[in-house]
């Protein structure tokens, strides 16, 4: 019942580091989230584990109005900086999709 997924987004998908990426695992049993791991990276020194949006979906069956929450809770507490504010909008889409996929 768990789904792995890792997507990027990078200007050159095939050379260029990722501007923003996720990788999730999510488990799904009876119907509901029983598990998830959802990590943004290249939106902070380190990977950033997003807790938020993990919490945001265990129990509950996945649906879209789900992953986009999820995904605006993955970017709550996010304070870009002045010039990467457009990873914020890249990072809840790439976590709403992971969640969908």
């Amino acid at each position: 019942g768990t789904k792995q997924t890792f997507t990027k987004v990078a200007v050159r998908n095939a050379i260029d580091w990722p501007l923003v990426s996720v990788a999730s695992a999510i488990t799904v049993e009876g119907g509901n989230v029983t598990a998830a791991r959802i990590t943004l990276g290249g939106v902070a020194p380190v990977p950033y584990r997003a807790k938020g949006a993990e919490n945001a979906i265990i129990g509950k069956p996945v649906s879209a109005a789900l992953a986009a929450s999820a995904g605006a809770a993955a970017v709550v507490d996010a304070i870009p900086m002045s010039g990467n504010a457009y990873k914020v909008q890249i990072s809840r889409t790439l976590v709403r999709r992971a969640i969908l996929a």
